[in-house]
């Protein structure tokens, strides 16, 4: 069976290179909506805290992911989050 990642068994593959871009996005997975986007590749573990403002509340960390990118556009790293109802306005 042949190596679907060779053209030519006779050639090495060579992954793509992405940039990374230098912000982070974090998304409210139930509502898939942006909450808001950092300034910076932040990553942090599954089960931090973000503080959000207006309401202050605590959206919690639920996973991290890369974005991937292709030749014009950067790969970006997303956080998503569990947000309160509260910060939506409806509870």
């Amino acid at each position: 069976m042949p190596d679907p990642f060779h053209q030519n068994e006779d050639v090495e593959y060579h992954a793509p290179v992405h940039e990374l871009r230098q912000e982070t996005f974090v998304h409210d997975r139930a509502r898939n909506e942006q909450v808001m986007r950092i300034q910076g590749v932040v990553v942090l573990p599954i089960g931090a805290e973000i503080e959000l403002v207006n309401p202050n509340v605590s959206a919690t960390v639920v996973g991290v992911r890369l974005l991937a990118g292709s030749e014009h556009v950067p790969v970006a790293v997303c956080l998503d989050v569990d947000v309160p109802e509260s910060y939506w306005g409806e509870g």
